[in-house]
């Protein structure tokens, strides 16, 4: 759909990164250098926007995604995929040769829940502000940009798309992810910092407060409230979630289930968490409802692309 005008509103837009991403079913650990051992693969959807997109449509929520691709077979699959979970994909091509490749991860998970991640970020490296529609922005109620450090052509027009959304009366959310390739030095950082004041709700998980702030969670999240941001959202895994800000802090603790597919949770967390504050949602159930939808993914063998839907969500978001 690259190029087409944008021809009605939106409840969320979705910029930034997109993977194939190769996944495993939980193992218990690496096997030794030189040996193989067995486990069952799948074939998803990727990437901090790619999985958001993904989850917000799988909500219902009219979602559209900015992002960069390739030509090539794998591109096409992400993109098709996206479309048949109901986002509207505005996706540019890159024209370098050796990008023309959507990112691809493969994700390695393990029984204790935790996982292991290597990534080639592929096209996203190209994604510009050429190819955000800004028009596009002004047709939705909240621009969601993810995957900040996959798309590092983006640094220096994250601020203008951000104070652009926001001078339209649009909500901005931000999710950084882990520096992997920058690493969490004083310029990675600042890149980071730069945006805030134009963030109404920051995604952080524990592990990236520290590493943008040198603090532990609760002063490093108010280091990022006086860097202008309105609002921290906390990912705590196993601890549930919090939301942060200059007057309240509250936190919701996670449903308990079994740890089945890590990847991506983070990504439908923020998801759920953008659909229950378009509805109205106090700050308190926009937590909980976000701790179902993550943990309903997590909880699930996935063969295929299935994103949490509302009627499942909901049966476990109702449990008391």
């Amino acid at each position: 759909m690259s190029g087409e005008e944008p021809v009605e509103r939106y409840d969320v837009v979705v910029i930034g990164d997109v993977f194939w991403d190769i996944a495993t079913m939980p193992i218990e650990d690496f096997p030794e250098r030189d040996r193989q051992i067995g486990c069952e693969f799948m074939l998803t959807i990727g990437g901090q926007a790619g999985n958001c997109a993904a989850a917000c449509a799988s909500l219902g929520l009219r979602t559209a995604l900015i992002c960069k691709t390739g030509d090539d077979m794998l591109s096409g699959w992400v993109l098709a995929e996206l479309q048949k979970l109901g986002a509207d994909c505005f996706a540019g091509v890159t024209e370098k040769e050796e990008l023309r490749r959507p990112g691809i991860t493969v994700s390695i998970a393990f029984e204790d829940g935790s996982r292991s991640m290597l990534s080639d970020r592929g096209a996203n490296l190209e994604l510009e502000e050429e190819d955000v529609n800004f028009e596009l922005l002004r047709k939705t109620r909240f621009v969601m940009r993810a995957g900040h450090w996959n798309t590092e052509g983006l640094f220096q027009a994250n601020e203008k798309i951000l104070r652009f959304a926001q001078s339209a009366g649009v909500y901005t959310g931000v999710d950084i992810g882990w520096s992997a390739y920058l690493g969490w030095t004083a310029h990675a950082r600042q890149t980071v910092f730069d945006l805030l004041s134009s963030t109404d709700f920051l995604f952080v998980n524990e592990a990236e407060i520290k590493g943008l702030s040198g603090k532990a969670e609760r002063g490093g999240a108010h280091d990022l409230l006086d860097a202008g941001c309105k609002n921290v959202i906390v990912h705590r895994g196993a601890d549930g979630s919090a939301w942060v800000t200059k007057d309240f802090k509250i936190s919701c603790p996670a449903f308990d289930v079994e740890p089945i597919s890590p990847t991506g949770v983070g990504d439908v967390f923020n998801a759920g968490f953008i659909y229950a504050f378009l509805t109205g949602q106090d700050a308190k159930e926009c937590l909980r409802f976000a701790n179902a939808c993550a943990a309903t993914h997590i909880s699930r063998k996935r063969r295929r692309n299935v994103f949490p839907t509302l009627t499942e969500v909901e049966k476990l978001y109702k449990k008391k």
